[in-house]
């Protein structure tokens, strides 16, 4: 029981960052739409690269748990308290 728990946290913490680090070095990305297609294209990358180099697996579960994280991060970041921090 305990490797399925660290499956989903781990790759839902993975990508958690992301969610801050994306929309801060690059200023044009504010709306979740465009945050979310960044996000889809970034994850097929490193998706397809661990399925060449064998680091890993293309497991769709992995998928959305790392966009759902990423979601999350770029949620908190969004938020009116993370806002008014930076101002």
């Amino acid at each position: 029981m305990d490797i399925p728990i660290k499956n989903l946290v781990g790759n839902f913490i993975l990508f958690l960052p992301m969610g801050f680090y994306l929309p801060y070095f690059m200023k044009k990305i504010n709306k979740v739409s465009v945050f979310s297609l960044l996000m889809i294209i970034l994850l097929f990358i490193f998706k397809v690269l661990q399925l060449v180099t064998r680091r890993g697996s293309f497991d769709i579960d992995d998928f959305i748990l790392n966009m759902f994280g990423a979601i999350i991060g770029f949620g908190i970041w969004k938020s009116n308290v993370v806002q008014k921090l930076l101002k």
